[in-house]
């Protein structure tokens, strides 16, 4: 396999470099760790809370001395205003992780945060870690002891090596159905007898790809995991420069390119392409020498995916069984969903211009005439989408037909 970056498992971001600017208006973040056990602790252990932004910046943490506590573990911590970040803490005894919180979202903001007290899940760290995404789900690859091992829907498979004409490639002990072969970046994942589909190592995040981009005077930056590449005018102007680390202000991030004379700022708000009104997760602004231009930053495929879509509207009309209608896009570009009666899975395309569904399957199950009369207008309703928006409630409207107009609403 090919080598895997030394991390520590599931808590690298808690040493990753703080950004934060030290004049920087802040807002306060407390809570409490509740562990299950509730003894007193010994005196060497200690709780690290972090809050991680975008780009694999540190917003805020803090270490407490756990030692000799038997109760719920306080803790504070400040961030800057007007950055979403996810919370994460790890209680370590002896130099050991036992206990660990993971993705408490904080949401974007000025007002002072209490979490309450937040329960501990107990966790065995791998070393080594490889975080692996596929179409259909997102595994881990890690060293646990002397094991390979590899974490998917919730279980640790141990793996061993197994013979490859190129590569490496690694079988599952107890599970015959299940194997991983890497050739560098890529990956073939077999798991209980499915195959795992466009596999790919993830970047850590700050090194992950990030464009921004804007229509006058047509310009772009291209973060690579290493370089930056600038052009504008055009294409008349191109500069390049070494990928620079993150900062980090209120309410934005910033990428400071000197030897270019260029500088990005990155603002977590939603941003309508110019030309095309393609929604883009980020409003960029690019500074070279004395000009300012504005612009969009971010995929607008990471609008869509994550989180389940409930769908409220399907033609203006509350769907009936509504807890039952839902959308999900999978990345890279699979949906899948449920029309009320039945499953229906497929492809989707985004492009510059807009969004379209591929051909959808579903399951054959016959339910009521009004759910299957909903079935037939919200399949026909998908089929006619050419793009999406996001509202200001957060709302996704998904836009077609021969008027352009709002066939299907849904909420997160």
């Amino acid at each position: 396999m090919s080598r895997f970056t030394a991390l520590v498992g599931l808590i690298v971001f808690l040493n990753a470099p703080a950004l934060l600017a030290e004049d920087a208006r802040s807002r306060v973040i407390t809570g409490a760790i509740d562990y299950p056990q509730r003894i007193a602790l010994p005196p060497a252990a200690d709780l690290q809370v972090a809050v991680e932004g975008r780009f694999g910046a540190i917003l805020g943490e803090t270490q407490v001395r756990a030692g000799g506590q038997q109760e719920v573990l306080p803790f504070a911590l400040t961030i800057p205003a007007g950055l979403r970040g996810d919370l994460a803490a790890v209680v370590r005894l002896d130099g050991a992780v036992r206990w660990i919180v993971r993705d408490v979202v904080i949401a974007a903001g000025s007002e002072p945060v209490d979490l309450g007290a937040i329960p501990v899940a107990p966790v065995t760290p791998l070393d080594f870690v490889t975080e692996v995404s596929c179409a259909e789900q997102d595994v881990t690859l890690g060293i646990l002891g002397e094991e390979m091992v590899l974490r998917a829907e919730g279980r640790e498979i141990a793996l061993r090596a197994a013979v490859a004409a190129s590569g490496a490639r690694y079988t599952a002990v107890a599970e015959p159905e299940t194997e991983v072969w890497s050739r560098g970046d890529a990956f073939t994942i077999r798991l209980a007898g499915q195959d795992l589909t466009a596999c790919h190592a993830v970047s850590p995040p700050e090194r992950r790809p990030y464009r921004a981009r804007g229509i006058e005077p047509g310009w772009h930056v291209d973060l690579g995991e290493e370089r930056a590449e600038i052009v504008a005018d055009y294409g008349e102007l191109r500069r390049e420069a070494a990928r620079p680390q993150v900062g980090v202000v209120p309410g934005a991030y910033v990428f400071d390119m000197p030897e270019a004379e260029a500088s990005l700022r990155i603002t977590e708000t939603l941003c309508r392409d110019a030309a095309t009104g393609m929604p883009h997760p980020d409003k960029a602004v690019l500074t070279l020498g004395e000009r300012v231009l504005d612009g969009c930053g971010g995929d607008p495929r990471d609008l869509l995916t994550g989180a389940t879509w409930q769908v409220t509207a399907i033609g203006g009309e509350a769907p009936e069984a509504a807890e039952r209608v839902s959308i999900t896009f999978l990345a890279p570009a699979r949906v899948a969903g449920s029309t009320g009666c039945n499953r229906f899975v497929g492809g989707f395309t985004l492009t510059g211009e807009g969004l379209q569904f591929g051909a959808l399957g579903s399951t054959l199950m016959a339910c009521p005439e009004t759910l299957m009369a909903q079935e037939r207008a919200m399949l026909d309703a998908l089929e006619q989408v050419r793009r999406f928006d996001v509202a200001g409630d957060g709302a996704l409207r998904l836009i077609g037909g021969a008027g352009d107009e709002v066939l299907i609403e849904a909420m997160r």
